[in-house]
């Protein structure tokens, strides 16, 4: 490769570069996760378009009751969503990262990411509600 080409690449690079920091991705949507502590009160396996979808029934501390989906999209597919929902115990209380069911188009809200089992809910969780 010659000196010319060389240097014409370098400058379109920094061009294109200059160009996406000016004007990203349009098209990009960037999506919020957070992250509950729910005891988990009962597990259902539903049929919805005549596929599985796995499904925890969740209370928040606050009484609040939430449902979750475990979708393998959602753990990232390093995980069978089967595996991951026979190892969630009901009656246990765990902390989970959620993203909204949009991000992985799903039935409900996802747990995504770690899944951390939990003695119970947390002092800040117990405070925060109290207000």
């Amino acid at each position: 490769m010659s000196w010319g080409k060389a240097i014409g690449l370098g400058i379109g690079a920094v061009v294109i570069a200059a160009l996406l920091m000016w004007n990203p991705f349009r098209g990009f949507k960037r999506y919020d996760r957070r992250f509950v502590e729910v005891q988990v009160v009962s597990k259902e396996i539903m049929q919805i378009d005549g596929e599985d979808v796995y499904v925890l029934h969740c209370m928040k501390q606050d009484g609040q009751e939430e449902i979750f989906e475990i979708a393998n999209e959602a753990i990232g597919e390093r995980f069978e969503e089967s595996i991951v929902y026979r190892q969630i115990k009901s009656k246990k209380y765990y902390n989970f990262r959620v993203a909204e069911a949009e991000e992985f188009d799903s039935h409900y809200p996802c747990i995504c990411g770690a899944v951390t089992l939990i003695d119970g809910f947390t002092e800040e969780t117990l405070e925060g509600n109290k207000s």
